[in-house]
């Protein structure tokens, strides 16, 4: 075998079926008085030392990137050293955070540590400090967290030199010469970044590599962002040069690559829980608040399976530059085809497309999806970047655009970024049954009344629904205003923050207003089954007459155990969303435009400060979880059932093939939402063989770029394989599946969700 196939075979049959060793859940830094005074970002600071001090470290076989992660995963938590006194611990609870609280999403400027090294950047935060210290009112709150950004970036370097000796090592003890000359450049690499400037693209992945696994070991699990643009000059150099060759290239970044998947399991049993509180991942808010922390309780974690390998991982390529041009180059499609080789679902992969993408990437992406990896995921640059500039986002930096760990559009190095839901269907079980759940079987939204009493739809759905839907997005403003601020007192970013526009610059932390945009979009969630239900309300109850509002009360209260023959009519006689139905399409899309004015009048009465507010559609992996706190919906879905994914129609209920799902969800003009609303299909992989599935699969995309879609995701795995799978998992151990926000390895999965999937793929969405 090849290089690259020793270090394909190493992931899957050593790193993917060996239990993981976590580390840190011990550590602490306050281990004396003078240590306790400091100030808390001082001290998380300090943890971040003691981490890069003390952290494990090991060289692979045949690797040319070094360094190893600690573990750490949006499934199952993550250690570091306690550095929050308990009196801050417990202010922090009332404002739903916790030391670890550090919510991540936030891709930094990578490049500037290419440029710059950590000693560039530790030259700026010296002037800065240097700037406030000669005030005469210093800042002492700047003055303490340029302290911190100095204190992190140093630890940095000093993880870098633990590396260089380790090698050197290593290479005092290797019998090949080969191996050890080559653990001696790595050696030399490591003693040269990232504290300096990179030169070579070996150099600059591993000064990334070294930068990333301090801020994934310290809390701060961010995605990669634009691999292809602020690597690329360092490739046409050695290109160029005659440094390397195209084999030299593809080694390189295999072994960058197999980096981030060498904390993946794919064995069940070994995932190790115990290592974080719901909290952990908080975004802040209050305790109290149920319909936005919805998995603080009744949540059977059906999850595990797929955050558990999963730390917000993701990188993007393609698309346009900052002047507009044509993105593509050959790092594109590298990254690309080294990520499919390895068979990853760590990192997630995204393409960018826009009118001037070359066939050969088109062609590229095609492929990929219809053997059936559910990745990359496709970006629509065209409405996309409309959507962000429409937000006061300046071109350049809308040109720029990224994504976070999942599939969210943020902008690289300049974003502070969280989300809230806005639970359609969850709020239209409130306003049915008179602002109570039906799993909780309590009150959780005001009463506006009874819905058997309205005497059209008009009045149910102005009257009913839609005021508890501006009510909820008016709670989520008021409190993301007086909580956005909170994190910083327990959970600060100072490493991260080093290398995010303008934080040194005005001497605030990320997580303190330093960024130059902070994106908080409304999540419409549970949407399909929303609109779905609606339209039954719409069309049985007020426009036919042949179901009255009480009967659909009860039986939705009842779990229709009583009443079959409703449930089989509501889900056979009814028009769903998918199917490029005028009638529920024109509904759909009127829908999403109320969804656009309640905030528009939200922010007419709320000042959101500096907030930009888009639109989504999102359920990410969490539809299990999601549906399993909300009863029995009028379309049908049985109480705990899941909800639709995304922007996907529900389950079984698209009849007319991809095409008409697509037409369904671009009826609408969704530059509003351009934070993302996903559309999640299956594709019929024998439909997809040959020259003719490849052209076939290719038109489908561009079809739907042309329509206006923002995000797609394509999968072309089978029903049979996904059952053969359940009966002889180690026989498909490289089964991937696509998410909602994510790939996981079908296997890894839990059986309820595994079954969920099934079913999925059965129905074709």
């Amino acid at each position: 075998m090849g290089r690259i196939e020793r270090i394909k075979d190493r992931l899957w049959n050593k790193e993917f079926v060996t239990k993981k060793e976590w580390w840190g859940m011990d550590e602490t830094i306050l281990v004396n008085e003078e240590i306790k005074k400091e100030p808390l970002v001082v001290r998380k600071a300090l943890g971040i030392e003691h981490v890069m001090r003390h952290m494990p470290v090991e060289i692979k076989p045949d690797e040319l990137i070094v360094g190893i992660c600690t573990m750490a995963s949006t499934g199952l938590g993550y250690e570091f050293p306690d550095y929050a006194l308990p009196e801050e611990k417990e202010e922090a609870l009332k404002s739903c955070y916790t030391y670890k609280s550090v919510w991540g999403h936030h891709p930094g400027d990578y490049a500037k540590v290419l440029k710059l090294g950590l000693r560039g950047i530790r030259k700026e935060i010296y002037g800065k400090l240097w700037e406030e210290t000669k005030k005469e009112a210093a800042d002492c709150e700047k003055i303490n967290l340029y302290r911190a950004m100095i204190i992190s970036l140093n630890s940095v370097q000093e993880l870098a030199f633990r590396y260089a000796q380790l090698a050197v090592d290593y290479a005092a003890k290797e019998k090949n010469p080969s191996r050890k000359a080559e653990l001696i450049k790595i050696a030399e690499i490591c003693n040269k970044v990232p504290e300096n400037p990179a030169e070579t693209l070996h150099e600059a992945l591993q000064s990334i590599y070294f930068f990333m696994a301090a801020l994934q070991g310290t809390l701060e699990l961010v995605p990669l962002q634009r691999v292809d643009q602020y690597f690329y000059p360092y490739y046409r150099h050695d290109i160029d040069e005659g440094i390397v060759e195209e084999q030299d290239v593809r080694e390189l970044i295999a072994s960058w690559l197999a980096k981030f998947s060498e904390r993946v399991q794919i064995l069940p049993e070994f995932f190790e829980e115990g290592h974080e509180i719901p909290m952990d991942q908080s975004d802040g808010g209050s305790p109290e608040d149920f319909a936005g922390s919805f998995y603080l309780e009744n949540d059977q974690d059906y999850n595990k399976g797929t955050s558990a390998n999963q730390s917000l991982m993701n990188l993007i390529v393609g698309g346009q530059t900052r002047d507009g041009k044509d993105a593509a180059n050959e790092l594109t499609y590298l990254f690309i085809e080294m990520w499919n080789y390895l068979e990853l679902v760590q990192p997630v992969a995204s393409v960018r497309f826009h009118k001037g993408s070359p066939r050969k990437l088109y062609d590229l992406v095609a492929d990929i999806l219809r053997k059936g990896a559910g990745e990359p995921a496709i970006y629509n640059d065209e409405y996309i970047i409309k959507g962000l500039t429409d937000m006061g986002i300046p071109i350049e930096d809308a040109r720029d655009y990224s994504n976070d760990g999942c599939w969210e559009v943020l902008i690289p190095g300049k974003t502070n970024f969280g989300f809230e839901y806005v639970n359609l269907l969850q709020i239209l079980e409130y306003a049915m049954h008179r602002g109570r759940s039906l799993v909780r079987g309590r009150k959780e939204a005001r009463d506006v009344g009874d819905a058997a009493e309205c005497a059209s739809f008009d009045e149910f759905y102005q009257k009913y629904y839609l005021p508890l839907i501006k009510e909820r997005m008016g709670f989520i403003l008021r409190s993301k205003l007086k909580y956005r601020f909170d994190r910083y007192k327990i959970a600060p970013s100072p490493l991260l923050s080093t290398v995010m526009d303008d934080c040194i610059e005005t001497g605030l932390d990320l997580s303190n207003g330093g960024a130059k945009y902070n994106i908080y979009p409304f999540m419409l969630t549970g949407y399909s089954n929303a609109v779905d239900s609606l339209i039954v309300i719409k069309k049985l109850v007020f426009e036919e007459k042949k179901v009255t509002m009480e009967r659909l009360i009860e039986a939705t209260e009842k779990n229709f155990e009583d009443d079959e023959v409703l449930r089989q009519m509501v889900i056979n006689r009814v028009p769903k969303f998918g199917n490029d139905n005028s009638y529920v399409d024109d509904f759909s899309a009127g829908l999403l435009k109320d969804m656009e004015r309640l905030l528009d009048e939200t922010l007419s009465e709320i000042d959101s400060e500096d907030l930009y507010i888009p639109l989504g559609i999102a359920t990410f992996e969490t539809y299990m979880s999601i549906g399993h706190n909300i009863g029995a919906s009028c379309d049908g879905r049985l109480k705990s059932a899941p909800v639709s994914s995304n922007y996907s129609p529900s389950v079984g209920v698209d009849l007319n093939g991809p095409t008409a799902v697509i037409k369904s969800i671009t009826k609408p003009d969704l530059t509003r939402y351009n934070t993302g609303c996903p559309l999640d299909i299956q594709i019929n992989a024998n439909e997809a063989k040959g020259e003719a599935g490849l052209e076939r699969v290719s038109a489908l995309i561009k079809s739907f770029l042309e329509l206006g879609g923002l995000i797609l995701t394509i999968t072309g795995v089978r029903e049979e394989e996904l059952l053969d799978a359940q009966l002889h998992p180690m026989e498909h151990k490289n089964l991937r599946v696509r998410m909602g926000g994510l790939s996981a390895y079908f296997i890894a999965l839990a059986k309820e969700h595994q079954d969920s999937l099934i079913n999925r793929v059965k129905h074709g969405i």
